[in-house]
């Protein structure tokens, strides 16, 4: 068996065409249960093994970091030592790192503080006191929820103070000034800051830009679906030189609009790259065909999103029960209940049960 037989070999004919479409703009729109995490770990794999592209040259970015470390677990288990030179990591952790090397150039010393949440919450607690905002009438929290969003939407405070149309807005804006005058007097950067001063050091700078472009020459995203405006510019970015960008994810699973998360990014994918290759992965090793039905008929009244036909071999399965419940507690009863009823009878363990 070749080295190339062996990381496709136990691969469905969907998941080894997402595998080997290497090379351009590829979206692979991946079904619940459909073996995402599988198909980019053997993407990388083949990337090394089979295309001889080095590991360091290999970009891959996801949400958090329990996912970034299952997916460094399965493409060692495929590459073994080789695997340790891959970037591999979240948005926050890969923009963090590109700041400690060149963030001098967006106005980060090497060695800027990362503010996390009660860090940002001191922050903004003296940024209005400096401007005799009252904090029971503009909370903290809300404050820092309006200039998170600005940030994940690139609009610097000078922008959003301009575009400021209420009275809430401009206190807002003020703040937003203050608190971004504070974090640079702090050597600091919050969480947003790592995304969208990575964004604008890329933008602005024509030779940064093309080293990275030059170090990675392959892009790989994954839950891209859950992508805001900032990341999304910062992939492109990062693959504007070879074009070689491959995001993974499914609009009917986005559920990060509340974090700025914008489903247009997977949705116009094809239009901002009009080479994509698109591959779907339809086949479900998780649920019965009951449960995917259901699913289906929940999911098809969705206005955006891309139609997709989810199948299984496991069979039919057993019938899907609905229970009308009376409030959030009755629903909680009747959960625990079934669970209790499930457990003490010997049919089930408790790890059988997701909720």
């Amino acid at each position: 068996m070749t080295v190339t037989d062996a990381i496709l070999d136990q691969l469905n004919d969907a998941q080894r065409d997402a595998v080997t479409a290497t090379q351009g703009p590829v979206l692979i729109v991946a079904g619940p249960g459909s073996g995402k995490t599988r198909v980019i770990a053997h993407r990388i794999a083949y990337l090394v093994e089979c295309e001889r592209v080095p590991a360091y040259r290999i970009l891959a970015v996801t949400f958090t970091n329990k996912a970034a470390r299952e997916m460094r677990d399965r493409v060692e288990g495929l590459l073994g030592d080789a695997a340790r030179d891959i970037v591999l990591g979240t948005f926050h952790a890969v923009c963090a790192r590109i700041l400690r090397a060149d963030g001098e150039r967006a106005g980060l010393a090497r060695s800027f503080n990362i503010y996390d949440d009660d860090d940002q919450q001191a922050l903004m607690k003296r940024a209005m006191a400096d401007l005799g905002v009252d904090p029971r009438q503009y909370t903290p929290r809300a404050m820092l929820s309006i200039i998170s969003r600005a940030k994940s939407e690139l609009t610097t405070p000078e922008e959003f103070k301009r575009s400021a149309r209420s009275y809430f807005e401009e206190v807002a804006a003020r703040l937003y000034v203050r608190y971004q005058e504070m974090l640079s007097e702090s050597n600091a950067a919050d969480f947003d800051d790592l995304i969208m001063k990575a964004v604008e050091l890329l933008r602005d700078n024509p030779d940064v830009r093309k080293k990275y472009q030059d170090r990675f020459l392959h892009v790989l995203i994954d839950e891209f679906q859950d992508t805001n405006v900032a990341q999304y510019v910062l992939a492109r970015h990062l693959a504007g030189g070879h074009g070689n960008i491959c995001v993974v994810g499914d609009p009917d699973q986005s559920i990060y609009s509340w974090r700025s998360a914008d489903i247009r990014n997977i949705l116009n994918f094809e239009r901002d790259y009009p080479a994509a290759r698109v591959v779907v992965l339809e086949r479900n090793y998780r649920s019965t065909q009951n449960i995917l039905e259901a699913a289906k008929a929940v999911i098809r009244v969705n206005q955006r999103r891309k139609e997709k036909n989810l199948w299984t071999d496991h069979g039919a399965g057993l019938p899907v029960v609905t229970h009308e419940a009376l409030d959030e507690a009755d629903e909680a009863d009747y959960v625990a209940g079934e669970v209790m009823k499930l457990t003490q009878s010997g049919e089930r363990q408790l790890g059988d049960f997701a909720v």
